[in-house]
């Protein structure tokens, strides 16, 4: 991570870079969530997000990021994601 991006590769293999929008731990589970975007917009003109789970290295690093494949992750970072909305 470097002010804020970072860089995935997509589905082709490309590199290429996100912005992280937030990144958060869940003290309940003790997982690490990062919510990200490439700055596309859905056809309503919002700004499309990502989310994943990742694991923290020793040296503080952002590393393996997962998909979310659980329900309580998904209404995690929902619930996260309405409060920005409800603050804005």
């Amino acid at each position: 991570m470097k002010n804020n991006y970072i860089t995935l590769k997509d589905k082709k293999g490309q590199k290429k870079e996100y912005r992280i929008i937030l990144d958060i731990k869940d003290t309940s589970s003790n997982l690490n969530y990062v919510i990200y975007t490439d700055e596309k917009k859905d056809k309503n003109g919002s700004v499309i997000a990502y989310a994943s789970s990742y694991v923290l290295s020793d040296k503080g690093n952002m590393t393996k990021l997962h998909a979310l494949n659980d329900s309580k992750e998904f209404e995690f970072i929902e619930n996260i994601l309405s409060s920005l909305e409800t603050n804005n």
